[in-house]
């Protein structure tokens, strides 16, 4: 990993054992050896209201996203408190479940529990379907706009070969299908077989 990494193995040693700290450069190279990336984590901050008639709930400033395959966890947290069915798991894989564990966790959850669960684009992507009362909604309201005010992009801009990045990937390698064989150049026909009782002398 040292080679790797443009460093040698003693230095790297001294990083480990935290005898030396490594420059951003450096720990960036380091990462990147081992497969990762040096990135900024968002941080949500989180507001509580009141409202008459429902129970203190907690808002976001901004939305956030949570990767694969926990976004589709099945969670098991409190009973229905909004219908009263007494479902106390729910699959956020299925969409009729993930909306019922959203309206749960936007109307009664900590902040812990819904950063954990909650990816800001699922959740734009049922935001009209969940039942909230009035002042959840309107609170919520400014962060669902920011997420929702997207800027237009082209996708022609990433056709000659340029990397392109997304907020929490990049592309490590492509492997591409050989081109498919054209007229110009068929596919060379199979020699026949031949038998072991062939009387015919061997092709020379």
């Amino acid at each position: 990993m040292a080679a790797r990494a443009g460093t040698s193995q003693a230095t790297l040693s001294a990083y480990e054992r935290g005898l030396k700290s490594p420059s951003l450069k450096v720990a960036s190279r380091i990462l990147a050896a081992t497969g990762h990336e040096l990135t900024l984590r968002t941080y949500v901050d989180w507001t509580e209201h009141r409202a008459p008639g429902i129970d203190d709930f907690s808002v976001p400033d901004r939305l956030w996203a949570v990767a694969p395959p926990m976004c589709f966890a099945t969670i098991t947290m409190m009973p229905d408190l909004i219908r009263g069915s007494g479902r106390d798991e729910w699959n956020l894989l299925d969409r009729a479940a993930r909306i019922g564990a959203y309206e749960q966790l936007i109307r009664c959850g900590l902040p812990h529990q819904m950063i954990r669960w909650i990816d800001g684009g699922l959740l734009v992507d049922v935001w009209d379907e969940l039942d909230l009362p009035d002042p959840v909604r309107t609170a919520w309201g400014p962060a669902i706009r920011a997420a929702t005010e997207a800027p237009r992009d082209d996708a022609l801009r990433f056709m000659g070969g340029t990397s392109w990045v997304a907020a929490s990937a990049r592309i490590g390698s492509t492997s591409r299908l050989p081109p498919p064989p054209t007229a110009s150049s068929p596919t060379p026909p199979h020699p026949p077989r031949r038998s072991r009782f062939d009387p015919r002398p061997p092709p020379p």
